[in-house]
């Protein structure tokens, strides 16, 4: 039996090499589009989810997407097949403020209390650095960490991750990031492009631009700002072209930094909408 198993949300980037590696246990979250709550598993993509929605420039609010948490039950019922081979469990998911599985995972465990032993992290982030919690946990747990030592770990790095990322669909950000409505529309009829900076687990817009070159000066000029980055995760929906020029500018930046082009969740994408281009920055601590 093992001592500590991890358990994590769909939100979270896993390549397959850390996902085959490790017994990391994925509760999928539930993606609400056109009144229908559909599963975010591996073959739920974001175009599928835009798919679903209806085909105008501008949605109303109550036709935006939204993501649900697992059923409590259903995570129960996680929580106590993973005990079967392991004494204790670190269950590490998306913000809280992007997404309601943490508090459901906290319900969950208080529910099992005395029974198990379950302690749940709020990453305060999303996709690539969610990601790179569990893998820290996971390898901490297969050189034989405790719970309490790799919970310290991963809210040891958990100040060090930072997201940013611009977004073209400003009426989304009506509801995740509180652009003002006369700010969103005004944005879209100029084609303006709005920056968001993830500060304790809650999008925040901070600038605009209009073109996207812009976009990737301002991403690059973003990463450029820390002094010892060990990791960047680029993602993009429909910016193929502009993400390669990026990571092509940070590789010839960060020569020793790992720089991977990572998939966009559905679990994020119902807060920032199509066509946007982020970073997940992980500065290491000397």
């Amino acid at each position: 039996m093992d001592k500590v198993r991890i358990v994590t949300d769909s939100n979270a980037f896993l390549p397959p090499a850390v996902a085959n590696r490790h017994p990391i246990r994925v509760i999928p979250h539930r993606i609400k589009a056109d009144g229908e709550a559909v599963e975010e598993k591996s073959d739920y993509s974001v175009d599928q989810l835009f798919h679903r929605l209806p085909q105008t420039h501008v949605l109303k609010r109550e036709q935006l997407p939204d993501v649900l948490a697992a059923d409590v039950n259903k995570i129960m019922d996680c929580y106590q097949q993973v005990s079967r081979e392991a004494e204790q469990i670190l269950s590490i998911h998306m913000s809280s403020q992007l997404s309601p599985m943490w508090n459901q995972a906290r319900r969950a465990a208080e529910m099992l209390k005395g029974r198990y032993t379950i302690r749940v992290v709020d990453s305060m982030s999303t996709s690539y650095g969610l990601g790179l919690l569990v893998q820290m946990a996971a390898e901490a747990a297969a050189a034989g960490a405790n719970l309490h030592e790799i919970a310290r770990i991963v809210n040891g790095a958990v100040p060090h991750l930072y997201v940013s990322v611009f977004s073209e669909s400003l009426n989304y950000l009506e509801r995740s990031a509180h652009l003002s409505g006369s700010q969103s529309i005004l944005g879209t009829m100029l084609g303006i492009k709005a920056m968001l900076m993830m500060e304790e687990g809650k999008l925040h817009p901070l600038e605009k631009v209009q073109t996207r070159e812009e976009v990737v000066d301002k991403l690059f000029e973003f990463v450029a700002e820390f002094a010892h980055v060990e990791r960047v995760g680029v993602m993009h929906h429909s910016y193929e072209e502009p993400s390669i020029a990026l990571i092509e500018r940070l590789r010839g930046l960060l020569p020793n930094a790992q720089i991977h082009l990572v998939s966009y969740p559905p679990s994020l994408a119902v807060h920032l909408g199509p066509n946007i281009l982020g970073v997940v920055v992980y500065e290491g601590r000397l």
